[in-house]
């Protein structure tokens, strides 16, 4: 009898550490898991533009700055692009190049659908201040008002998430 009780025993001790070493493992099946591409360390601001250009159209843009990011706070983020939208006659718009694709956003609209109300201002240079946020600068073309602009990009790999923050300042003249 006591030895089916120490039996009994031993069975179900290994039976809660078993249960317990499922819990916390984490299987992942061979058709979902993805190798991570590893980023070139000599990103250059050509192989950006190629990026750019293959996610958009040749005709509606142009090209106005590129700088690269070579703090690797977001090892994915490899370059930041500066562009004119001609349909829309915006030139405050940036490209993030993650992971080999190219990531828009316009961070001043035209307050009149096709007509120009913003444009970079004349001494404002696209520099990357660190942890995926640039800063640049525009001018209000009716009041030469300049603003500037830090944009930064994050992306949670986990959940597939994009967040971008935009945060502007407006100067004196």
């Amino acid at each position: 009898m006591k030895h089916c009780l120490v039996l009994l025993l031993l069975s179900i001790v290994c039976l809660v550490g078993c249960e317990e070493e499922d819990q916390n493992s984490l299987t992942i099946p061979d058709s979902t898991f993805k190798p991570q591409p590893s980023i070139d360390k000599n990103y250059t601001k050509e192989l950006a533009i190629q990026t750019f250009w293959a996610d958009n159209d040749h005709h509606n843009y142009a090209i106005s700055d590129v700088v690269l990011v070579e703090d690797h706070a977001l090892p994915k983020l490899q370059a930041v692009i500066s562009f004119y939208d001609k349909e829309n006659n915006n030139s405050s718009n940036l490209a993030f190049i993650y992971d080999h694709t190219s990531r828009e956003i316009g961070f001043a609209v035209n307050e009149v659908a096709g007509v120009q109300t913003y444009e970079i201002a004349d001494d404002s240079k696209l520099t990357y201040i660190g942890n995926g946020v640039v800063a640049t600068s525009i001018r209000k073309i009716d009041t030469n008002e300049i603003i500037n602009y830090q944009i930064g990009f994050s992306h949670e790999e986990s959940t597939s998430t994009t967040t971008i923050t935009i945060e502007s300042e407006k100067t004196s003249n």
